[in-house]
């Protein structure tokens, strides 16, 4: 590039000419690389500089002079052929560079000519990758080359004021500048010189590409570190923009790249352009600030844009997660880095500061408790203090009972879409997945509550069918009665059993955790739950009467005792009350199956109580009954967080 420079000057990327042949590119002994092109040549001043080490000749350009000693270590075989001009006579030289104690320069004779471009210029021919330390990073694969030659020289190539490249590898062309500044659209855009502490004046050309100008490059918006011109280093910037994708001339999807440059990194670069000579930090600090100016010089649109659409999506994250509304809406986008766009970027972002913020709160609590066990004379700020630590308590509560709600709400909505849906598929093949899933979304299916090692048990949604039942552990679901009693062979499915439901009924201390259960004396309450499949109308065999297989149930537990987790056996009393609740429509059979039975409180259920040798109920609930119940019971909680019921169609 340089010697089209100096032949062509202002012309050079119209005139210019260079290529780049490649061959055998798998094989690393026999690789063979021909750069060939239509410059000034090497004549008598350059052939002076490239015999001597260390040269100054294009100092001014940002040349080290000691590129061709990375020749001499890499490969095996160096011939040079060049046609320059003295006066107005064309001349030829012809060399071997090879790496030995002495004369390491030598005149060649080549027989037949292997310079494609004819006329003035220059080629060089490397034969063979010397050593494993090269020969194992040396790109194997057409693209991988393409990528890293890309990188290298990305300013000249989005600028296109370069000459034309040609880059032949097995019989593959492609062509630069062509092969990136096609991908960019629109006119650069520049900074204009900016000053940053430390840092001296620098300035940033930047570019809006198709993303196919990110290929081969980790992340899409990328900043190309320069010196003298050459790309040394290319960073990653997509954090830090924070936007997805640019658009520009009515096209979307479009990624930034950013040139920079400036005398503070031309003067800090390594002997080879392949590093800076700096630290990490520095490097890092100099490319946050560079992309600060990026933002508010060259996309403030786009930017501006990014950030209405991303603060759209934080509040609707706070209002599915209230408990991270503990702040103002611009105030925690503050704390979070502007890539952060997605619920789980939110939520990691803020739970350090939420986790501050209710350390403060119960902090600022504990010192009023403080206060008023001291004997010492109340402080006049005291009062003051007492209601910021009530609204902190409030605020807290307040959050907390939000995010409780949203979740319970989506809940309901689910189950209602639910019930839509199996109601819409009767008689339809895959009506049994939807039963299963059914039962699985009031609590899952074949598990233990009691169980400590399966922690999906520990999760349900019992709270559906009674408020009690909301923290019940004690419990299990579609577990043969023989896994769970200690003397009976029925292979009998109850579809819920559970023993601590009461909570305010006195059937266990609330207060006594995990192990609540009194197992000293006899459960006198249980509750057997059974679902049936909505609109189901038939019940034709015996063992379907309602009241039958619950009976049946009721046989084996009174008077048996259950094996909790810890083989822990827990009477069930003789005089154990039983609540058992079926969940269906009543309709079809059912319905001149429970004729006879007292309707419920709403007039759509059904209840009969038990006789002879078992106390208790059964009372028959209507799906929607059951949903419309439990939105009513938390109408109150949804209102207090600004929420109402989904209209489901």
């Amino acid at each position: 590039m340089y010697a089209v420079d100096d032949r062509y000057k202002d012309t050079s990327h119209h005139s210019g000419q260079i290529k780049i042949t490649v061959r055998h590119i798998k094989d690393p002994e026999k690789i063979e690389i021909i750069v060939e092109d239509n410059g000034i040549g090497i004549d008598e001043d350059r052939y002076a500089a490239f015999c001597t080490v260390d040269t100054d000749f294009k100092r001014a350009k940002g040349g080290k002079g000691v590129g061709r000693l990375f020749w001499l270590d890499a490969f095996s075989s160096i011939v040079i052929e060049s046609y320059y001009m003295e006066g107005d006579t064309s001349h030829r030289r012809c060399l071997s560079f090879e790496l030995k104690n002495k004369d390491q320069i030598t005149d060649a004779i080549i027989d037949q000519k292997f310079r494609t471009l004819s006329g003035i210029g220059t080629s060089i021919r490397f034969k063979g990758i010397r050593i494993e330390e090269y020969s194992k990073y040396f790109p194997k694969r057409q693209d991988t080359f393409l990528r890293y030659f890309g990188a290298h020289f990305i300013s000249e190539f989005l600028t296109g004021s370069c000459p034309e490249i040609t880059v032949d590898i097995d019989g593959k062309l492609s062509r630069y500048p062509e092969q990136i500044s096609s991908l960019v659209v629109g006119n650069p855009m520049k900074t204009g010189e900016f000053e940053l502490d430390d840092f001296g004046k620098l300035e940033i050309v930047g570019f809006t590409c198709d993303k196919a100008a990110s290929t081969g490059l980790e992340g899409s918006h990328q900043l190309h570190l320069l010196a003298h011109g050459r790309t040394v280093e290319t960073r990653k910037i997509d954090n830090l923009l924070g936007v997805e994708s640019l658009t520009r001339d009515d096209k979307d999807d479009l990624v930034f790249h950013g040139c920079l440059s400036g005398a503070y990194l031309d003067s800090r670069v390594n002997e080879g352009r392949t590093a800076f000579n700096l630290p990490e930090s520095i490097l890092k600090e100099i490319t946050r600030k560079c992309v600060d100016e990026i933002k508010i010089k060259l996309i403030p649109d786009q930017v501006k844009a990014y950030k209405g659409r991303r603060k759209e999506r934080f509040e609707d994250f706070v209002k599915s997660y209230p408990i991270y509304g503990f702040d103002s809406t611009d105030a925690q986008l503050d704390r979070l880095p502007i890539h952060a766009k997605t619920p789980e970027d939110f939520a990691s972002g803020l739970v350090k500061y939420q986790i501050r913020n209710d350390e403060d709160r119960q902090r600022r609590i504990e010192l009023v408790i403080d206060a008023l066990d001291r004997a010492e004379d109340i402080p006049e700020n005291f009062t003051k203090s007492i209601i910021e630590a009530a609204e902190g308590i409030q605020n807290s509560e307040r959050l907390a009972l939000a995010q409780h709600v949203v979740r319970r709400k989506l809940v309901l909505e689910i189950l209602e879409k639910l019930l839509l849906r199996l109601r819409r598929q009767e008689g339809k093949s895959d009506n049994f997945q939807l039963e299963k899933t059914l039962h699985s979304l009031f609590v899952p299916m074949n598990v233990r509550g009691d169980d400590p090692t399966e922690c999906e048990s520990r999760s349900h949604d019992l709270w559906m069918i009674d408020e009690r039942l909301a923290f019940t552990r004690a419990f299990s679901s579609d577990k043969r009665l023989d896994q769970i009693l200690k003397s009976d062979a029925s292979d009998d499915r109850p579809d819920v059993v559970i023993w601590d439901f009461a909570v305010g009924m006195g059937v266990i201390d609330p207060w006594a955790g995990e192990d609540a259960v009194d197992i000293s004396k006899p459960l006198s309450k249980v509750l057997i739950i059974e679902f049936k499949r909505p609109m189901r109308k038939s019940y034709p065999k015996a063992e379907d009467q309602i009241e039958r297989q619950i009976v049946k149930y009721l046989s084996q537990l009174k008077g048996n005792e259950l094996e909790s987790f810890g083989r822990k056996r827990i009477r069930i009393a003789q005089d154990c009350i039983f609540h058992c609740f079926v969940v269906a429509d009543i309709v079809g059979d059912l319905e001149e199956q429970l004729s006879s039975w007292e309707t419920t409180a709403n007039g759509e259920g059904r209840i009969r109580r038990l006789g002879g040798n078992y106390q208790g109920t059964i009372e028959v609930i209507q799906w929607q009954d059951l949903v419309n119940d439990a939105w009513q019971r938390n109408a109150s909680t949804l209102f207090a967080a600004g929420l109402k019921r989904g209209i489901i169609k």
